[in-house]
């Protein structure tokens, strides 16, 4: 007879720990990458725990989490409304079992698993890029203008760069509590910093979503009804605010704050994979503990 192999209880979360679910599985060594049109924009890594094999903590799928629908309408995308964790997915079919996101997962070390693809993009018609609403920057020399937007083309960014592609070296992968379940590390969002002026998003205000946390000295924007986070933006402090930050935040928000965050995977044409990325850290060299709920 073969013994069942022993099972570890995973607990997750939301970033703002609104929602918390556990499931009991065999050590997590992968977990599904798709390329279809909305798990490229948000970086979803897929687990699949069986039906009836997840119990929520803290919060309801029902009515904690907003749920986007798309095409067909056979999946429904879960993420926090405060937060925009995009948490997993589900089926109103009573065959389809809860998908979860390993970026979710407290403890996973996401970058370290195997990742076998699932070529969703060739599923249902082919997606259409929104096209952007807002203005255009104005580029310098030797620059692009790229165009991109969240899922349902709610909230659209423009920022001028010089070509990103592999020949750009100032993309960036963090590992912090947050960036990890938004999919900003090993794979999923980028983020490529461009002077506040050389970025334009655009959408209606009811539609975009603003979420901070730690120091507050930043706010991660996303869609409100795709959950797609688009940017990274430096709040407006007070020279006073300033100043009562501790030294090494206060170091880089006078570095970074006029600087703006693009998610480099809302933008069309753009092939995160060849670049050349540096790896931050954030999990233990950003100020701040974070504490899994």
């Amino acid at each position: 007879m073969t013994a069942e192999p022993k099972t570890i209880t995973y607990r997750g979360n939301c970033h703002c720990g609104a929602f918390v679910f556990q499931t009991a599985l065999p050590e997590i060594k992968s977990a599904i990458d798709c390329n279809c049109s909305i798990c490229a924009k948000k970086g979803y890594l897929w687990i699949f725990p069986g039906k009836g094999n997840v119990e929520i903590v803290k919060g309801s799928v029902e009515e904690g989490l907003t749920a986007y629908e798309f095409g067909p309408k056979k999946l429904k995308h879960l993420f926090c409304p405060t937060c925009a964790s995009p948490v997993g997915g589900f089926s109103d079919d009573e065959n389809f079992q809860l998908a979860l996101n390993a970026h979710c997962f407290q403890g996973l070390v996401t970058s370290d698993l195997e990742k076998p693809p699932y070529d969703g993009a060739s599923l249902g018609e082919p997606y259409e890029h929104p096209v952007h609403k807002g203005a255009l920057p104005t580029p310098d020399a030797g620059e692009v203008v790229y165009t991109g937007s969240c899922h349902c083309g709610a909230v659209t960014v423009a920022t001028a760069s010089k070509p990103l592609d592999e020949t750009y070296e100032g993309a960036i992968e963090c590992n912090c509590s947050s960036c990890e379940r938004h999919g900003c590390f090993k794979y999923a969002a980028i983020w490529v910093y461009r002077p506040n002026k050389a970025v334009v998003l655009s959408g209606d205000e009811a539609n975009i979503g603003r979420y901070q946390f730690n120091r507050r000295m930043l706010s991660k924007v996303f869609c409100n009804i795709c959950g797609v986070v688009m940017a990274n933006l430096f709040n407006e402090l007070t020279s006073e605010q300033v100043e009562a930050l501790p030294e090494l935040p206060r170091r880089i928000y006078d570095a970074q704050h006029e600087y703006t965050g693009v998610n480099a995977r809302v933008l069309q044409g753009v092939d995160v994979a060849r670049f050349k990325t540096k790896k931050v850290d954030g999990l233990n060299k950003i100020p701040g503990e974070y504490a899994n709920p």
